[in-house]
């Protein structure tokens, strides 16, 4: 590695770090202050509360690494200009896409470390993190005191029920879409499927609209199907507060246990297209802090009087794009229009193409 690659990595992780430093700490003032009565109401312990923002810090970290990649790239590359060690790389017979080289192997390193950091460290931290949230700070036990909605839960109840929820929502204890399966030594002895299940309390049942309930033989084989659109209380063998417990999303598993649910609902007939979608959308999110910075150097060259300031505002902006075409992906690919590879992808393919142009049409 050249003194120049040295040079342009020394700038760009000085900034790195401090930019990440600046908005780590941000978003935990703004979580303390977001939850501070919380914390009061439920009268949560202090060591407790030290538990919780340990907890909380990695996904905090994984938030800030994208737009601190970006400002630092911005901000770097445009600092060269305005320095003017730009016109002397460029009449050594550096170009952009040479001078670009280090920042964007960095990216890349930094990419596959938050895959690993995201699928390790931020997961654990985050169950840590929710069973505080469901333990002690709320009055209710059976809501959470933060997040109510649940999406695309699974769970395995001893080793044998397998449950798999589109949605729920735990302030009203409403189910969407369940998939209930009854395993007995690996044979699957009966299946039910529901539109939607309310929790009735005082009976301690769920009363399912719009169901559907299968039983096997040992051989795997249909013994009998019925089919009900009237409401019917039916005993299930979890509870709301078990979902909030041992129940999990897509983003409270790692990608290997994601890919193994895949397979045991699918081995079982149930659709998995939103588990799927979940599961590229792991992969293609490690690549955004690669894909920023491939956008932000040649968007600093176009600007020479770049700021931090600039750096800052244009960074938080880029994101807040990725993220809503992010989103846009994410539901195109849940309602089957575009396949889970596609939908998980599409904000990644948009911004490299951007990059690209930016690339191609930058100062050489």
């Amino acid at each position: 590695m050249k003194k120049i690659d040295y040079y342009i990595l020394k700038e760009f992780l000085s900034s790195f770090l401090v930019v990440s430093l600046f908005f780590t700490l941000i978003s935990l003032i703004v979580d303390v202050f977001e939850n501070l009565n919380r914390f009061i109401d439920n009268s949560v312990p202090y060591d407790i509360l030290l538990k919780y923002y340990k907890a909380s810090l990695p996904s905090m970290i994984s938030v800030t690494i994208p737009v601190s990649c970006l400002v630092s790239s911005v901000f770097t590359y445009g600092m060269m200009i305005q320095k003017r060690e730009w016109l002397v790389f460029k009449s050594s017979g550096l170009s952009l896409y040479r001078l670009s080289f280090p920042v964007l192997a960095l990216g890349l390193l930094l990419s596959i470390g938050s895959f690993y950091f995201d699928d390790t460290v931020v997961i654990k931290n985050n169950r840590v993190k929710n069973d505080i949230k469901n333990t002690y700070m709320s009055k209710n036990k059976n809501k959470s005191m933060g997040k109510s909605i649940f999406e695309n839960v699974y769970f395995q109840k001893n080793q044998k029920d397998l449950i798999a929820i589109e949605k729920f929502n735990s302030n009203n204890n409403v189910l969407l879409n369940l998939n209930y399966l009854e395993i007995n030594e690996g044979n699957l002895e009966r299946r039910i499927d529901s539109n939607k299940a309310e929790w009735n309390q005082e009976m301690q049942k769920w009363n399912l609209k719009k169901f559907s309930i299968r039983n096997f033989d040992l051989n795997g084989l249909e013994k009998n199907f019925i089919q009900s659109d009237k409401d019917s209380l039916i005993h299930l063998d979890f509870t709301p507060s078990e979902i909030l417990k041992i129940g999990k999303s897509s983003e409270e598993i790692s990608y290997a246990e994601l890919k193994e649910q895949i397979k045991s609902l699918k081995n079982n007939g149930i659709n998995t297209l939103k588990w799927e979608v979940d599961l590229n959308y792991k992969i293609a999110y490690s690549f955004i802090s690669l894909i920023v910075i491939f956008c932000g150097i040649p968007l600093s060259v176009f600007r020479s009087n770049t700021t931090l300031a600039f750096g800052g505002g244009l960074s938080l902006a880029t994101i807040f794009s990725y993220v809503i075409i992010l989103k846009f992906g994410q539901s195109l690919a849940y309602g089957g229009i575009l396949s889970p590879l596609v939908g998980a992808w599409l904000s990644n393919i948009v911004f490299i193409s951007i990059g690209v142009y930016l690339m191609l049409n930058a100062r050489k």
